[in-house]
Order: C-alpha cells, then structure tokens, then sequence
C-alpha cells in the first residue's frame, strides 16, 4: 500500500477515531453536466404522456442515455402497462350449439411436406375432433364439417370459423360466391358464423385448444412421420376428450360434461 495512502487514513483516525476511517462518497463536488431540477420535471412530464426515452430524448434534444439514467432513477424506467378490458366470456346452453372450428399451419416433417391440422371444438362441452390433412382447401374443410357431423353424437346446430378462404369468399373479389364449406354447411342445415375482422379472440376456445394439443402433445417428442403425427395427436385427442380434466368444467372432462348434459335433459 502506498505511502501517502496510509498517511491519509492516519490523519483521518488522528482527527474521528474509526469513524473516520469509514468510505466516503466519491462523487465530485461540482457536476456541471447534471440536469437542473427544471429539466428533470420536463422529462417526468413528457413520460406521464406516455412517451418512451428516444421519444423524450427527441423532443428535448438531449441524450437518449441521459434520459434513460433519469428515469431509471426515479422508477420510471418502463412504462406501465395499458389496462386491458376483461374479455366477455360466454358459454352456449347445450352440446352443439356452437361448434368452433379452426385451421392450425404444422412445421414439416423429415418429408419436408406441411401439414394442416383441422380442430372443431364444442363451445359447451369443450368436446374436441381434430383432424389433419394435406392442404387447406375449401374442399378439404369441407370434408372436416362432415367427418364432425359424423363424430359428434348430437346435433351440430352451428359453427363458428374465420375468415379465412377454405370457409368464406367475404373478402375475396367474388364474395356472392359459396365455398365447398358454405355449401356443405347449407346440405347439412347448419348455420355459419364468421369473426369479426381482427378479433380472433372470438374464437379463444379452439385456439387455447391449438395450444393444449402444441404443449402436452406435439413438442413432447419427436415425430418424423406424418402417421406418427396423426396417431399421437388421435391419442392426445381420446384423452382430452375421456381423461384429461378441464378447469372451465369445474374438473369435469368433455365426455362426462356432454352426459350429464343429457341425463338432466332427461330427468
């Protein structure tokens, strides 16, 4: 240690005993880059705007670093979050009021071909059928609508699906024109909703259900195939619908959701 190190520290214990042996601050005397009281309040009110740090930093013509170590040091580093409104749930009255029915893109496999999974989700009894197939044709949905129809044991009163072209032609250049899925839905008797643009969380159930099937199917493990891909997802499917308990449900699974349905219907 150099020498008139320990002579300071000497003549400080000379003149405080220990306590003049504490650390002492080290920040200057004079700060002449330091922000005035007035500058700091322009900063705090631009942020109480909403504006970010490049926004401010913009307007005042200071550093975007210099604002940034201002916020930061009264808290004010993130902006909060905007309050959301709570979303407006509803649940039909019985199976097959409303069936939810989706699209989902699948990542290639080993045979670098893309597949298409089809889902239509019972907005009562969280009842699933899922589906997947080679292209997202109309004529493709189409065939989906009818092998539902064919698996659900009530009545598919009406379905519910974007806007996407394998159901509708709303916005295409001919839209007086009937898809293959539209015209199925008329053979069938079965009425056809469609989102309001830009609200896909309309259709929240058969997404959440998108996401159930990704999460404790699909990314638990390696498939290469698409068989190994259909079997799994057939297998998850038989459990989500018999096993797996449903917290919207009240624990109840689909199947033990859609029977009592039907037992207090018949009592």
């Amino acid at each position: 240690m150099r020498r008139e190190v320990l002579s300071r520290w000497w003549r400080r214990y000379q003149a405080a005993d220990l306590a003049g042996l504490e650390p002492r601050s080290r920040r200057p005397l004079h700060s002449p880059t330091q922000l005035l009281p007035g500058q700091v309040r322009a900063i705090l009110a631009l942020r109480a705007r909403g504006q970010s740090a490049a926004h401010i930093a913009l307007a005042l013509g200071w550093g975007r670093g210099t604002v940034q170590r201002v916020l930061e040091r009264v808290g004010q580093n993130r902006l909060p979050r905007p309050v959301r409104p709570r979303p407006k749930r509803y649940e039909k009255q019985r199976p097959g009021e409303l069936v939810h029915i989706d699209i989902k893109f699948l990542p290639a496999l080993r045979n670098a071909r893309y597949d298409y999974e089809f889902a239509a989700v019972d907005d009562f009894s969280r009842e699933a059928v899922v589906w997947i197939g080679l292209d997202q044709t109309s004529l493709t949905a189409a065939g989906f609508l009818e092998r539902v129809v064919e698996t659900l044991p009530y009545r598919v009163e009406a379905v519910l699906t974007d806007n996407a072209f394998a159901f509708t032609m709303r916005y295409a250049q001919h839209a007086d024109r009937l898809t293959r899925f539209q015209q199925a839905c008329a053979t069938l008797g079965i009425r056809h909703y469609l989102l309001r643009p830009r609200a896909p969380q309309s259709n929240g159930k058969v997404e959440r259900f998108f996401r159930t099937i990704d999460d404790e199917c699909l990314n638990r493990r390696t498939l290469h195939t698409f068989r190994a891909r259909t079997r799994a997802v057939d297998d998850f499917v038989w459990f989500y619908n018999h096993e797996r308990p449903h917290l919207s449900l009240g624990g109840m699974t689909p199947i033990e959701r859609r029977k009592l349905f039907f037992r207090q219907s018949r009592a």
